[in-house]
């Protein structure tokens, strides 16, 4: 009788277990947390809103913080996606390889440093050769800001210019894209940096208050290649200097809202949304512009 009460209760333990499935991810729902790039929040706000639409039961918890600190959260686990501006550096790729995780980020769009001053500046141009002046030399009377400590506004700066030094002095953080553009409004002697996702938006009045209360400066590669204020027609036409790309980062395999979200930003949903906010959808630039990007070996 003893044996049989036990193989009785063993079978209604194995059909418990055995009842108690594991959920798969699903695009459908489902709860992720990321890292966004301070400088490229209006236009990821923009597609988390318009994803949550589409995908009403996910939820996309975000913490808008400098890009590097941003990558290293999703290196070591702290969030499942990173936004940026830029691809992952030397250091970055051989920890990913260490880890045996082949490596490729998705562009979502193309997106620029604006360079933006006081209403009152008349100077309205500015070569790269100039810049790299204002950024080097410690005589320079100039206020560069930028919107964070280590912002991706300024180190996509320095790469274009090749600059591996510059005067500490000059360069101030004003700690969010909104306080650049109030201190540039106080300031007459002050250059500020910011996404041009920010202003790009003509259809939002928030977007819009923000170009009219300061001057776009215009900046060329030198005064023969000309001068070109960056707009959504001069970044399509790849004519302004300061351009970059908007990355989207997951090193989760499985099918859930990361690579759903990364999927639907880079789907003809999420493009039109870029395009919508001004920016240049990445599916329709030339291919003769494209960079090549590979999967790093095992």
């Amino acid at each position: 009788m003893n044996k049989i009460l036990i193989l009785i209760f063993g079978i209604i333990i194995l059909n418990a277990c055995n009842s108690t499935k594991v959920e798969e991810p699903s695009i459908n729902k489902g709860t992720i947390n990321i890292a966004v790039d301070e400088s490229i929040k209006p236009i990821m706000e923009a597609q988390i809103s318009s994803h949550h639409v589409h995908y009403p039961h996910t939820k996309i918890n975000v913490e808008y913080i400098p890009e590097t600190k941003g990558i290293n959260m999703l290196l070591d686990d702290s969030v499942t996606l990173a936004c940026t501006t830029r691809e992952f550096n030397e250091s970055e790729l051989k920890e990913l390889k260490n880890r045996g995780i082949k490596y490729l980020p998705a562009r979502m769009a193309l997106d620029a440093v604006a360079l933006v001053q006081n209403k009152n500046n008349k100077d309205t141009t500015l070569s790269l050769s100039e810049l790299k002046v204002l950024l080097t030399d410690k005589n320079s009377k100039t206020k560069l800001v930028f919107d964070k400590s280590n912002s991706s506004n300024l180190n996509i700066i320095l790469e274009k210019l090749k600059i591996k030094e510059f005067n500490i002095d000059n360069v101030f953080s004003a700690d969010g894209t909104l306080n650049v553009i109030d201190y540039v409004k106080k300031s007459p002697n002050a250059i500020g940096f910011i996404g041009f996702n920010w202003i790009s938006d003509t259809d939002d009045k928030k977007s819009q208050e923000l170009l009219n209360s300061v001057n776009v400066i215009a900046v060329g590669e030198s005064d023969k290649l000309g001068y070109y204020k960056i707009n959504t027609k001069n970044l399509n036409d790849r004519k302004y200097p300061l351009e970059r790309f908007v990355y989207l980062h997951t090193l989760t395999k499985s099918w859930g809202v990361e690579n759903g979200f990364i999927r639907f930003c880079c789907s003809k949903t999420g493009q039109l949304v870029t395009e919508k906010m001004g920016l240049v959808p990445f599916y329709i630039i030339p291919k003769e512009f494209l960079l090549n990007t590979k999967p790093i070996e095992n």
